[in-house]
Order: structure tokens, then C-alpha cells, then sequence
């Protein structure tokens, strides 16, 4: 039995305290327990605990602990670029990861900066909570950025020759990172651990999404296909424009297809149930386009499939933010990327299989239950979106390192504990 008296905990500054003053062990040993949680210069909190045990007989002990946390409990959704239940597998091919920062004033009323190479940055974010061996699996394939793994272990990301995981700048590696690739444990294994460009051990929840139940607004279609199609070959499109400036547009439909140089123009703000299971219900091929208006988003509920192929355009002209697909399916869903596919947007799809394949680009973040990517592309992390729940509640938590204090480790942080 242990019998704990507690103070309870005040702010000072940065940093919030709290003690457990008497804690009474088995056999009247009696102990007493420090803990800061407080903030460096990062966003994600640190705890540093100092616990006494004081023996009856000699000095007392002593233990020291530090963690440290990524705040994801108090960020969104989408506080990694791709972030998976199971793994993450690239099993042949080159993809490029990076990231950028669509909304760099933090100020929506300026527009939005698309992905460029001149605002390119490494800091993409992958994550799985797979904790077996390989659960992440880049191949050859590079991260500039950093990666998580459910794994307790390094075991849990696999990295062939010419892949890496850490900054895309060579001169902020440290030397032991790059030097004698052929003598490390696998041989070629190039990620940048003195960085801290791999955390193991991560856990994350992942939400089960449900499809708002608002009813659809007049004019509409309701469980009744759109299907558009431009003229093959003659240079013309078929063009669609739905919601109107400053409205709200609630649409429930059985599928949607846009195929052959077809053009889907967003305005307002628009909402589409698919509600359907068990079938394609989202389908964008053969160079059509979905684009959206100044000031216009467009939010998808869908429990069917979802494709984005053959070079079609799926939003270029808004944040990512602004195009939001929500896999609302129970058991299974398939979304694909392809062909040269470009998506720019947020997916959160928690039982869906994602594949992204044959050149295609995205841009923004995706969640799902695993992710398959093959031959070359990319996946371009917008850290906007660090923030962003969709409107729902908190992302996925994370503890990134947890680490006993020893020596002259502790000398830092004695200031911290002394109340």
C-alpha cells in the first residue's frame, strides 16, 4: 500500500510544479516527489521529476527522470503529413518527402502560399502507431523531415541504401549520422538520430468520423449520381459549378465522377455526403479538375472509395485546408493516388488503405490505416496544419523521449525542482 499527501500544483512563469510531499511506502519508508512540466523554447511541453525516497538507515535515494512530449494532445488531427494505424511501406521506387507552411502570417484573411521548391523546408512528419519491425519502410526513398514508429526500437523503421530520414541540408548532420554507412546496424542505415529525426515508441488515437446529419439544401440531388465527362478530344470540358458566393451548399449524392477534361468549380461553402459503402464513390480521372473560388471550401463525407488519376487536379487553387475528404466507412476503404494524380487537401480516413503511386503529388496530410507508396512522387507536409482539428477535438498524443538523469545530466534542471 502506498498512501500519497499531495500540493497542489501553481504556475510560475513558463512553468507549472506540483509535489507529492509524503508519499508512505511499505514498512513506514517514507518518500516525497517534484515535478515541473514547463516549456524551452519549443511548443512541446517537458517533465522533469525528481523522486526521494528517505531510508531509515543511510542517505536517502535519489532518481531523476525527464521526458519530453509532442504536444499533438493539444494540436489537430493533422499534426504529421502521414500518420497511419499499421505502416507505412514504400516497396519500390523514390518518394520525396518535405514540407512547407501554406499560411506563414498565421493571418486566413491573406491568401494562401502554394508549394514551391523556393519554400520548401525538411520538416515533413511520418508516423505509424505499427509497433512491429519495418512498420515504417522507406526504401530508398528520402524524408526530409523526421519519422515515429510504434516500435520500441529502431527496428521499427527500415531504410535501404540512398534512403534517409533527417535534414535535407547534409551540413546539419551530425558526422557520425553520414560516416562509415557500411559498418552500421543495417549497413546504409542513414537517419539522422542526433538530430532526433526518429522517435520510437509512438502512440496516437485515431477518431472514428461520422457524417454530419444537416439535411441536404434545395436545389439538390440526393443518392443520385453526378457523372460529368468532357469531349474527348475535341478541347472542350463539361463544366459544373456547385454552391453559390457567401452560401452554404449541403448535397448527399451516390457517387461523384469526374472524368475526361471535366471541370468541377467550387463556390461557397460546400458540403457532399457519399454515403454509399462498398463501392467507387469519389472518382476524378482523365485530366478533369475539381477547383475552387476565392473564399470557398469543400468538405466530403464518403464511406465508398475514393480515386484521384490520371493526371487530374484535385484543388490547386486553395489551402489544403479548405478541401477536407472524411472516410466515415466502419470496416474498410480503399483511397488511391495515381497516375499522376495531383491532391491538394486533408484526408483523415481512419480504416481506409491509402496508395500513392505513378508519379502523383499531394499536398497537405493524410491519415488512414496504411499507406502503400510505389514508383516516384512526392508528399508535401503543409505545417499549417500543425494546429488544425477539422473542427473536432484534439490530434494524437505522443511521448518523444523519456530519459533517466545521471551525473552532470541533472545540474540543468535542479532550479526547476527546488520548491
Amino acid at each position: 500500500m502506498v498512501i500519497c499527501h499531495g500540493r497542489i500544483g501553481y504556475v510560475d512563469g513558463n512553468i507549472v510544479r506540483t509535489s507529492m510531499d509524503k508519499v508512505i511506502y511499505e514498512g513506514d519508508i517514507i518518500g516525497n516527489t517534484n515535478i515541473s512540466v514547463f516549456f524551452d523554447t519549443s511548443d512541446d511541453p517537458k517533465i522533469v521529476v525528481k523522486a526521494t525516497i528517505n531510508l531509515p538507515f543511510g542517505p536517502p535515494i535519489e532518481r531523476y527522470m525527464l521526458a519530453e512530449f509532442a504536444a499533438t494532445s493539444t494540436r489537430g488531427l493533422f499534426a504529421y503529413g502521414v500518420l497511419m494505424k499499421k505502416f507505412i511501406h514504400i516497396p519500390h521506387g523514390r518518394i520525396i518527402f518535405d514540407s512547407w507552411n501554406s499560411d506563414p502570417d498565421s493571418n486566413p484573411a491573406t491568401p494562401f502560399v502554394p508549394y514551391s521548391r523556393s519554400v520548401a523546408r525538411d520538416n515533413a512528419r511520418i508516423a505509424t502507431a505499427g509497433t512491429g519491425e519495418g512498420d515504417i519502410d522507406i526504401g530508398i526513398s528520402q524524408v526530409y523531415g523526421t519519422a515515429a514508429v510504434g516500435s520500441n526500437s529502431f527496428k521499427g523503421l527500415k531504410v535501404s541504401w540512398s534512403g534517409q530520414v533527417g535534414p535535407k541540408d547534409p551540413n546539419e548532420w551530425d558526422p557520425s549520422d553520414k560516416s562509415a554507412l557500411w559498418m552500421k546496424d543495417p549497413p546504409g542505415w542513414k537517419v539522422s538520430t542526433k538530430t532526433e529525426a526518429l522517435t520510437t515508441g509512438f502512440t496516437a488515437t485515431f477518431e472514428e468520423i461520422t457524417a454530419p446529419s444537416e439535411a441536404p439544401t434545395e436545389p439538390r440531388w440526393t443518392i443520385e449520381p453526378l457523372t460529368t465527362s468532357g469531349k474527348s478530344g475535341a478541347g472542350h470540358a463539361a463544366k459544373v459549378t456547385i454552391g453559390s458566393p457567401g452560401q452554404a451548399t449541403r448535397l448527399e449524392l451516390g457517387e461523384l465522377i469526374l472524368a475526361g477534361n471535366a471541370r468541377l468549380t467550387i463556390q461557397g461553402d460546400v458540403t457532399i455526403h457519399l454515403p454509399v459503402e462498398n463501392k467507387k464513390s469519389l472518382e476524378i480521372r482523365d485530366n478533369a479538375r475539381i477547383e475552387m473560388t476565392d473564399d470557398a471550401t469543400l468538405t466530403i463525407y464518403t464511406a465508398g472509395d475514393v480515386s484521384v488519376k490520371g493526371g487530374s487536379t484535385f484543388n490547386e487553387t486553395a489551402a489544403p485546408k479548405d478541401l477536407q475528404i472524411w472516410g466515415t466507412a466502419k470496416e474498410s476503404q480503399e483511397i488511391e493516388f495515381r497516375d499522376f494524380g495531383k491532391f491538394s487537401g486533408i484526408v483523415y480516413a481512419p480504416n481506409a488503405n491509402i496508395t500513392i503511386k505513378g508519379g502523383s503529388s499531394l499536398y497537405g496530410a493524410v491519415v488512414g490505416k496504411s499507406a502503400i507508396l510505389k514508383d516516384s512522387g512526392s508528399v508535401h507536409y503543409d505545417e499549417s496544419l500543425t494546429d488544425f482539428d477539422g473542427g473536432g477535438g484534439g490530434g494524437p498524443a505522443s511521448v518523444s523521449y523519456v530519459e533517466e538523469l545521471v551525473g552532470e545530466e541533472r545540474e540543468s534542471y535542479l532550479s526547476l525542482l527546488d520548491f
